[in-house]
């Protein structure tokens, strides 16, 4: 909200002199709304006196929009720690341009992508948001920016009849237009599929100890010759098991399963805030199953958040599988206005 100011005034209007809608991420609506209601009554924005009649709830969350810009795989959808989240020259919004990236990385055909886009374009921005897009063309065609109502503009310039003017008005789509993102009960089934619980962890342990112990003994054996390295360190190796299993399961077993639950729960959120699809998270699942050795275990049982701990050792695998993504080109306007054509006819 502070950066829609500047010297204690509301810095984006319309040719028309109303204020520009304002998307903001989904989990950050109430705050925007409320540090934007605050502004309205100190008279730092003209024409407004609610302003729930300008902030936009977007579909994507503040953190998966940000993970989608920090991997750079949409055209002109940029991150940094002091700007933030961007996009450069474009006016589609970023639900509207998230939404059709997901649908490609996902499979489905550049129309249904885009037909969806406009949809959410449509739910989050309004007459307000298929009028960004087309400005620009109506520039190009002649037609003054300030035409009212922007609906009959609309219906005008992609050829629909005051029957889709009306529908504009009213509501373009029934129904929220979501962000398709895979069910918890998904993500927990491939978590499971391929990380057992606590028995791994056990395993991993006592494999570790057992190597250890065997190394020394051998070590320590070298002057009895060959043989006898072979059997102190065997010996060693079996004692070293021994002990590791009595620790393991006398401290270990209950705290492995707890550390297995928390990494089944961040897992599923990882999931969510990178918008992974299933092929994304499979393989996500299979690269932390191999770096789930006992250093690593035993690192996160000693961490003071092992939740955050376990966020970054599987958040550092997403970032590496989702820059692999296909890089998205976004709809021409003119392409936008064919989709939105669609949607409404």
């Amino acid at each position: 909200m502070q950066e829609c100011f500047e010297n204690g005034n509301f810095r984006y209007y319309n040719s028309d002199g109303s204020p520009m809608q304002i998307e903001v991420p989904s989990d950050k609506y109430d705050d925007a709304v409320k540090a934007m209601q605050n502004r309205i009554e100190r008279g730092e924005i003209k024409g407004v006196k609610n302003a729930k009649d300008i902030i936009r709830k977007g579909n994507v969350t503040y953190e998966q929009a940000k993970n989608i810009a920090k991997a750079g795989t949409i055209e002109s959808l940029t991150y940094d720690a002091v700007n933030g989240i961007k996009i450069g020259a474009y006016s589609g919004g970023i639900s509207a341009v998230i939404n059709f990236a997901v649908c490609i990385w996902n499979g489905e055909s550049f129309e249904d992508a885009l037909e969806n886009s406009v949809k959410v374009g449509l739910q989050v921005g309004g007459i307000a948001w298929a009028g960004s897009i087309l400005a620009g063309q109506m520039t190009k065609a002649g037609l003054p920016g300030t035409l009212k109502p922007v609906s009959d503009t609309i219906a005008k310039t992609i050829g629909l009849t005051k029957g889709a003017s009306k529908l504009l008005r009213v509501n373009a789509v029934t129904g929220l237009a979501t962000l398709a993102v895979m069910s918890a009960g998904d993500v927990l089934d491939i978590f499971n599929g391929r990380i057992s619980a606590g028995q791994l962890f056990k395993n991993l342990v006592n494999k570790g100890a057992g190597l250890a112990g065997g190394m020394g003994g051998a070590l320590l054996a070298a002057p009895l010759g060959p043989v006898g390295m072979l059997i102190a360190a065997w010996l060693a190796s079996e004692a070293a098991s021994e002990v590791s299993q009595a620790v393991t399961d006398e401290i270990i077993e209950d705290d492995s399963k707890e550390m297995c639950r928390i990494l089944e729960e961040t897992f599923q959120d990882v999931a969510f805030n990178f918008i992974l699809n299933k092929d994304e998270t499979k393989q996500i699942a299979d690269e932390l199953s191999r770096n789930l050795n006992s250093d690593t275990l035993k690192d996160m049982y000693a961490a003071n958040n092992r939740s955050q701990f376990a966020y970054n050792l599987i958040a550092k695998i997403a970032e590496t599988v989702v820059e692999g993504r296909k890089h998205i080109y976004l709809p021409s306007p003119d392409e936008y206005i064919n989709g939105l054509k669609k949607v409404l006819a």
